[in-house]
């Protein structure tokens, strides 16, 4: 193209060159943005309503062909075009930005489409995070969310994946933090025995009996006791359990000393005009034929058998502790941790104790499949521990997560789950929401149960966002 001379230019400094007169590009600041993408949430959100109409009675009757482009159909579209000179009832987001540039408020440059656009799509997608976040995390019974407090209470770091009501994963706790709730069960576990460690194993449980046997001991010797009825009934039935159980109650000490004090009862109790509901005992000679039970109990292989006998003897104690208020507190610390100590045994017996690591899971289930009640209500009683550990699913570190299918299995049955419309399991697996982060995210949705419970709205707002570049050009 031939030069102009009459053309405007201007002239640098360096002779022959020439550069054209263009404005140079300058990019818009952080305010002009945050303007752009304030204009378009509110432009956005106003405009909602008729987007949404607009889609349902115009472009989509116009895509599947029901009527032509621009055609004004129906009552609806009539009225609207009557009373507003627009295509909707409700106004949409062009209308919006027109109603603003009557009152001086214009639209974002074009260099700011890209922040108004974000406006328009964050105000119908920002609505939508707590119910996401709520299908994320999964939302929790009132059960499982009271005993997940509880739990951390006791200084458990919980995973959400195992608080929700759908499909809670047994779990070793909140992601990275398996060792320190291991250490955690075993400290609060042993505690209960009297005696705190890191990892429970045969030999401290052999100690605690040891220990707490002597305490027994240094306590009974010495001292006469009143026993009253259900003691009396208890030794009545050591004497008669020989042929039931004979593997204690033909252990000539445990017998025999039953069969003398029972002696002693009866010849008191046939003096005229007594009526005796209780009598009195040498604490050794009650204390020998404890001690023979315990070893009974202890060797015995059958554990329902051992419970009989653990239970005649904590009938004993209650006698005495019932009827001699200077040594009930004594008794009431020792016979917590002698049957706590009793408990860990059992579980150590039927492997939910291994590598010195217990599973908190393993004792609920053992706790609750028994008819007899393990231990008194009392603050060092560890019946606590199992009924959260089998609430929570809460598991040691040599148990599985989950289960033991193998990864592929699970991804698979995860990705059936989310097909038939509950995939939190598989949402929660590949968002990492298992830690205690999430945790403390859905915390907040259980004291708030109202914060995403319904997506109405939200989903309102994001198909009008979503539906605005569908549309039809306006003019």
């Amino acid at each position: 193209m031939p030069f102009e001379p009459d053309a405007p230019v201007k002239t640098s400094s360096k002779r022959g060159e020439f550069v054209p007169d263009i404005e140079e590009y300058q990019t818009p600041s952080i305010p002009q943005r945050l303007g752009a993408t304030a204009y378009g949430a509110v432009t956005g959100l106003l405009g909602t309503p008729g987007e949404l109409e607009k889609l349902a009675f115009q472009t989509v009757p116009e895509f599947v062909g029901a009527k032509e482009p621009g055609e004004v159909k129906g009552l609806r579209q009539a009225t609207a075009k009557k009373l507003f000179d627009r295509e909707t009832i409700f106004p949409t987001t062009k209308d919006i930005e027109r109603y603003g540039q009557k009152i001086g408020i214009e639209p974002p440059s074009e260099e700011l489409a890209g922040a108004r656009t974000l406006g328009e799509l964050g105000v119908g997608t920002l609505p939508m995070l707590p119910k996401i976040g709520r299908v994320v995390v999964g939302t929790p019974t009132q059960t499982s969310e009271r005993a997940a407090r509880r739990a951390e209470e006791l200084g458990f770091k919980i995973s959400p994946a195992q608080v929700r009501g759908d499909e809670p994963i047994p779990m070793k706790g909140a992601t990275g933090f398996a060792e320190q709730n291991q250490t955690k069960a075993n400290e609060l576990a042993s505690r209960g025995t009297g005696k705190q460690v890191s990892e429970i194993d045969d030999k401290f449980l052999a100690e605690r009996f040891k220990t707490l046997g002597s305490d027994f001991d240094n306590l009974y010797q010495g001292r006469r006791f009143t026993i009253d009825t259900p003691a009396i009934n208890a030794l009545q039935a050591i004497a008669q359990m020989e042929t039931q159980l004979p593997g204690f109650a033909a252990v000539t000490p445990v017998k025999q000393e039953a069969i003398n004090l029972l002696r002693n009862y009866q010849i008191m109790a046939g003096r005229p005009g007594a009526v005796p509901s209780s009598f009195a005992v040498d604490g050794e000679a009650l204390q020998r034929m404890s001690n023979a039970l315990t070893q009974a109990a202890r060797s015995s292989s059958s554990r329902g058998q051992a419970h009989e006998i653990y239970n005649i003897i904590d009938v004993i104690d209650e006698s005495v502790e019932r009827n001699h208020p200077q040594i009930a507190k004594q008794l009431a610390e020792l016979r917590p941790k002698y049957r706590n100590t009793i408990i860990l045994e059992d579980l150590y017996r039927k492997a939910g104790i291994r590598q010195g690591n217990i599973s908190l899971e393993d004792l609920g289930d053992m706790l609750a499949s028994t008819n007899k009640q393990y231990v008194r209500r009392t603050g060092m009683d560890i019946d606590e521990l199992g009924k959260l550990g089998r609430e929570l699913r809460l598991r040691a570190r040599w148990q599985p997560e989950g289960s033991t299918a193998s990864a592929a299995e699970q991804t698979g049955r995860a990705l059936g789950t989310a097909l038939i419309g509950r995939g939190a399991d598989l949402a929660s697996q590949l968002m990492r929401s298992r830690g205690s982060v999430a945790r403390r995210a859905q915390r907040f949705y259980a004291d708030r149960p109202n914060v995403g419970a319904s997506a109405t709205l939200p989903a309102a707002l994001a198909t009008g966002a979503a539906a605005r570049p569908l549309q039809t050009t306006e003019d």
